[in-house]
């Protein structure tokens, strides 16, 4: 585990500059504490900071093949590499590390760019092929170890944060506007553009190629299909024999992933995900399993630490809390807006950054229960993206839906009134389902109507932003991709690829690494090997989708007891709401309502006094818009964004 950045010369003008490359490691720092190492050629300059997991005392990257041909640095882990490795030494490679990493380079040397059908794990990767001037990037099929891309005057610069490419002189902390709507619409970046101008991402599951002064990029693995030319695995028939599949592959997922030369634990919340990882652990781990879990001085609505902290005493772990107040949340909060590199909305991400600082004190690796949700079906978006799917009103929809539009205007002042219950839910999925279908899709995904809305836009944007928002339609295009990405014959099977290529690697999957490493803590994810996520996405939906959970459920149901199973599905929740009315306010409408704040350039300003004089006194509480809203706020602060 580490983090990687580099350059490359596409004009093959040799100008691949090593200073920057070491400057650009240095803003890295965090994610490898342990060492570093560089390579430098005429076209490529790559560079890593070391955190050491497997093969500790092992030779630090760069890594390279038998007669230094091949240069490698990757961030990441690849949890089958004894396997591989065995294979690859009767077939009469050599190695000189007992690490992962080496193997990656042999497999190239095997199987060229076909390479990664065979990686088990998770990585960011950066090789270079000295005899072809070619270098070669890549992410793991999901996206759980992010990679940037930044091209300008014929330079390629990658690296595993964005905020690398503030140590290169030629850097400039851009607003990409045409984003800047769909971060308020989501509360997090969807698509490969960043809100840094000329800044992108490489996506989960890709490969780019940057040779002969051309660069090259193609999808090698899809949610859905797996690697290119894989079939989904066949699934038992029988209902109770794919339960006992499904505990199979769950079982080796963890078995791989225990793999580590240094103490581990798990973050342990209330919910049947993580208390599945425990018991999971427990059957294999050696010793009393470490344990984490964040709570908070304020009442959430549930028993989010005491649920957590029962599971742990049923397994007899050594058991570790955290809780944090109003104060703990606002002074960790800029540093997540910094460690995140792109604005994200997620109040649970300052709580797990929080937690990974205490976590990092004990261990140095930590599994999670990341991905329980997305494999099988425990979200509410899956069934409403169903249905909007199953309602299949193609680029029209009824006079209703437009009905429905118009009073979106009143959604905030409904959710004031108990007299009308849950109408704020209610009315924009009825409205998703009988308007035109992949704007019911975009606007399911997005909370529209219960968040931001289009009356809300039209009335808080200034005149630039609104240009941006009617005429560049990035959330459009972006999300139009993410439907084509996520098609499937079965609407249900549909909307768990959506929810997958949206949400997760827009937002958790973004978020767990960047918080995690902040404080050069790995995260580790079982749920997204990817062998389990071909078993999801083969699973029939009406078996799937009979209950919340009802696959993970009933596999794990032997080895958890009733109270942890059982447990109906809460939210991670965060008690922003009071927070941000109580004990935060006056600190959110000072960075907010100052004349000189980052988010006046681009809001009606007016219209945004009126909003925060809403919200603070009471009579129209808007807590996410306030949050996104401060959230791009402290971002421009964090990186002198203009």
């Amino acid at each position: 585990m580490c983090g990687i950045c580099g350059v490359f010369d596409l004009t093959g003008g040799g100008r691949a500059n090593p200073a920057v490359v070491r400057g650009m490691c240095d803003r890295i720092r965090h994610r490898g504490p342990d060492g570093d190492g560089f390579f430098s050629a005429p076209n490529a300059a790559l560079g890593m900071r070391r955190l050491s997991i497997i093969d500790v005392a092992g030779r630090d990257q760069p890594l390279y093949n038998e007669d230094h041909s091949l240069a490698l640095v990757f961030n990441g882990e690849i949890y089958n590499y004894r396997e591989l490795r065995a294979k690859l030494l009767e077939r009469g490679h050599h190695f000189g590390t007992e690490g992962d990493g080496e193997t990656i380079l042999h497999l190239y040397e095997e199987h060229g760019l076909d390479l990664f059908r065979h990686l088990r794990g998770m990585y960011a990767i950066a090789l270079y092929d000295a005899p072809r001037d070619r270098l070669v990037l890549s992410v793991d099929h999901i996206g759980m170890k992010p990679l940037y891309l930044w091209e300008r005057d014929g330079l390629l610069r990658f690296a595993s944060e964005l905020k690398a490419f503030t140590a290169d002189p030629d850097f400039a902390a851009r607003l990409n506007l045409d984003a800047l709507d769909t971060f308020f619409s989501f509360g997090y970046p969807i698509g490969e553009e960043t809100l840094f101008a000329g800044v992108r991402r490489l996506m989960p599951g890709h490969v780019l190629t940057a040779e002969a002064g051309a660069i090259h990029t193609h999808r090698v693995w899809r949610f859905g299909t797996g690697y290119e030319g894989d079939s989904l695995p066949a699934v038992p028939a029988n209902e109770a024999a794919l339960i006992d599949e499904a505990r199979a592959w769950l079982d080796e997922s963890v078995r791989l992933h225990l793999r580590s030369d240094v103490p581990l634990g798990l973050f342990l919340s209330g919910g049947v995900d993580s208390a599945a990882m425990l018991a999971l652990m427990h059957r294999q781990a050696e010793g009393r399993i470490k344990t984490y879990t964040i709570g908070y001085d304020m009442h959430t609505g549930d028993n989010e630490l005491a649920q957590a902290r029962r599971v742990a005493e049923h397994f007899a772990t050594d058991h570790h809390e955290r809780i944090i107040g109003a104060d703990d949340w606002w002074n960790a909060f800029d540093g997540t807006v910094y460690h995140h590199d792109e604005p994200c909305a997620n109040p649970s991400a300052v709580s797990l950054m929080l937690l990974s600082e205490h976590t990092a004190r004990d261990v140095k690796v930590v599994l999670t229960g990341l991905g329980g949700d997305e494999l099988f079906g425990g979200y509410a978006t899956h069934r409403a993206h169903a249905a909007v799917l199953r309602a299949a009103r193609g680029d029209t929809g009824s006079s209703a839906a437009a009905l429905l539009g118009w009073m979106e205007a009143c959604y905030p002042a409904f959710k004031r009134f108990r007299v009308v219950g849950a109408l704020p839910t209610y009315l924009p999925e009825l409205r998703n389902r009988l308007g035109p279908t992949q704007e019911g899709l975009l606007r399911t995904q997005m909370f529209d109507g219960m968040v931001f809305s289009d009356t809300l836009r039209a009335r808080l944007y200034g005149p630039e932003l609104r240009d941006a928002w009617k005429l560049g339609r990035h959330k459009e295009r972006a999300f139009a991709d993410i439907v084509v990405l996520s098609q499937r014959p079965n609407p249900d099977d549909m909307a768990q690829a959506i929810v997958i290529n949206s949400w997760l690697t827009g937002n958790a999957l973004l978020h767990a690494d960047k918080v995690t490493m902040a404080h050069s803590l790995e995260g580790r994810i079982p749920f997204f090997d990817p062998n389990m996520l071909a078993f999801s996405a083969a699973v029939p939906p009406s078996i799937r989708m009979r209950s919340n959970k009802y696959v993970l459920r009933e596999a794990i149901r032997p080895l958890l007891p009733a109270f942890a199973l059982e447990r109906p599905k809460q939210p991670f929740s965060t008690p922003i709401l009071g927070w941000f009315a109580g004990p935060l306010a006056g600190r959110i409408q000072s960075a907010l309502s100052g004349k000189d704040a980052f988010v006046r350039q681009y809001l009606n300003g007016p219209a945004l006094d009126a909003l925060l004089r809403d919200h603070f006194s009471g009579r129209r509480p808007q807590v996410e818009v306030v949050f996104r809203l401060l959230t791009l706020e402290r971002w421009a602060a964090a990186f002198g964004v203009r």
